[in-house]
């Protein structure tokens, strides 16, 4: 079974290209503004 929660790299290992990590992270912040904005909207439209 492959590890969910990776540990720091070991000696002589590569990491992954760093367009490809700023990618992720930009996408997960993405989305979690999407999912925020979308709560909002449907609590202001519950309140009113």
């Amino acid at each position: 079974m492959p590890r969910i929660i990776e540990g720091p790299p070991e000696e002589g290992e590569q990491l992954r290209p760093l367009g490809k990590r700023l990618l992720w992270f930009v996408a997960l912040w993405f989305g979690g503004l999407i999912m925020v904005a979308a709560v909002a909207y449907a609590l202001r439209a519950l309140i009113l």
